[in-house]
């Protein structure tokens, strides 16, 4: 057994090389307690970058080009796309005159949506490829913002803003999905009328309920740096028909 004797002498020699180190004992509730700040981990205390407003604008439209903003932040060659299949074909071109907010340019998406019931989901799809090739990264940012026009002609039976990601999109499309997949994290739109800013914090966003593969984990927070595009989606499900589409999109930005 050691004696007591030897144990305080054990216990004062670690304190000393502890401090040695650079170690600081604070007794909680002190005076000094602020003091343990500098004992949490390190990488708990990394200042979030710090990303000017013009490198947070994703598009504006203002000069009339399909790429994005060529200063967005970890951005490198994205593009704007407007599709639609199924027999179905988008306006071209879709950038226009008439932005939010008295800016000159915005995207405009109209036309009449032929839906035939067969299984096909046709939709009138605006599309925003965050990088040439590979994810975007945007976990430095706290969620994503948008002005978006959607008059009452507008007879969508859904309309959708999506983030897909890598876990949500097939492997055709970059992603690393291979059933169930376009569940997307997102929001449902509706009729505006006039212009309306829509903000989402990132943790606003959800899948759908009842369908798609798992993801793991499940909230959309958990994936910020496998961002592949940023998407709006007016459709009619899979209900025969035909559709006037008509909504507008401008001034996107991270915040």
């Amino acid at each position: 057994m050691i004696p007591f004797k030897n144990y305080f002498i054990l216990g004062s020699v670690a304190i000393l090389f502890l401090a040695g180190c650079g170690a600081v004992f604070v007794n909680k509730g002190s005076k000094d307690e602020p003091l343990m700040d500098g004992l949490r981990n390190p990488a708990d205390m990394v200042a979030k970058v710090i990303v000017p407003a013009d490198q947070k604008n994703v598009g504006d439209f203002e000069d009339g080009s399909k790429n994005l903003n060529t200063k967005l932040y970890g951005g490198n060659g994205g593009t704007w796309n407007a599709f639609a299949y199924a027999g179905n074909t988008i306006n071209d071109p879709y950038i226009v005159s008439g932005g939010a907010n008295g800016t000159k340019m915005a995207v405009h998406i109209f036309g009449t949506l032929t839906n035939k019931g067969d299984g096909q989901y046709p939709a009138f799809t605006l599309q925003c490829k965050l990088k040439q090739s590979g994810a975007y990264d945007a976990s430095m940012f706290q969620g994503i913002r948008f002005y978006y026009k959607c008059p009452s002609s507008d007879k969508a039976l859904t309309r959708r803003f999506s983030v897909p990601i890598a876990a949500t999109l097939p492997t055709s499309n970059g992603g690393t999905c291979s059933d169930g997949c376009y569940n997307h994290f997102g929001a449902d739109l509706s009729v505006t009328g006039d212009w309306a800013q829509k903000t989402y914090a990132f943790g606003d966003l959800k899948r759908g309920s009842g369908w798609g593969s798992p993801v793991t984990p499940p909230d959309f927070t958990d994936h910020l740096k496998e961002l592949i595009t940023i998407e709006w989606n007016h459709n009619a499900q899979n209900t025969a028909g035909s559709y006037d589409i008509d909504y507008w999109v401008d001034e996107v930005e991270f915040f």
